[in-house]
């Protein structure tokens, strides 16, 4: 189990295992970014993006390339769609100071006035997940933490530095963590806030998650 305790003290928030995560599908490529724009993740524009996303039969809101990110990589196999599964984001809040005090009621993802998303595809037999998180209080990366934790194996001392590391360093760094079958990079946004994403797979090597994850980056650079 992570403890939370811990890693707490070294990021700004972290999301409990209840926290949003979005699960929608992608069956198309193409290379647009949130408002069509196919540059940098605007951090609102994201958000009302995703807070329409329905339960069912959803197409991932940022249209990731992932076939042409898998050729590049040399990664074999057909890109299909993964489970259709979705919701909306919930609504920010304003208080500053109900965001810095752990017994507010304010849910993890308004504590960072964040959003979440995360696309899923299959790349042959393998199952991708591709995790885009922006927020406009802190950084997103603590939301995704859980989910990172359990996809790699990564030990609770290691994730508090893994997330300052993507958040203070260069945009568009590539970090794995933990057995290698997650890797994060830092986006670069236009407008207030910031971005991060995750790329997980369930059997590609460290070297080809980091490869997909640095090429899925750039098509939001």
């Amino acid at each position: 189990m992570i403890d939370w305790q811990h890693i707490r003290g070294r990021t700004l928030a972290v999301l409990a295992t209840g926290a949003l995560v979005i699960t929608a599908t992608s069956a198309c490529g193409g290379d647009d970014g949130p408002g069509g724009s196919g540059k940098r993740l605007n951090v609102e524009k994201f958000r009302q993006q995703v807070r329409p996303i329905g339960e069912h039969g959803t197409v991932c809101p940022v249209r990731y390339d992932v076939a042409a990110a898998a050729r590049k990589a040399h990664i074999d196999g057909a890109v299909t769609p993964g489970e259709p599964a979705a919701s909306g984001a919930e609504g920010w809040s304003d208080d500053e100071a109900a965001a810095r005090d752990p017994q507010s009621n304010l849910t993890p993802v308004q504590r960072v006035n964040g959003v979440a998303l995360t696309c899923s595809y299959r790349i042959g037999a393998d199952k991708i997940d591709v995790g885009t998180y922006g927020s406009r209080r802190g950084f997103p990366l603590s939301m995704a933490l859980p989910v990172i934790q359990r996809d790699s194996d990564a030990k609770a001392a290691i994730l508090g530095p893994f997330s300052d590391d993507i958040g203070t360093g260069e945009p568009q760094r590539v970090i794995p963590v933990g057995n290698g079958h997650v890797a994060a990079v830092r986006l670069r946004v236009s407008g207030p806030g910031a971005a991060a994403m995750y790329v997980s797979s369930e059997t590609l090597t460290p070297e080809r998650v980091a490869d997909l994850a640095e090429l899925l980056a750039g098509q939001l650079d």
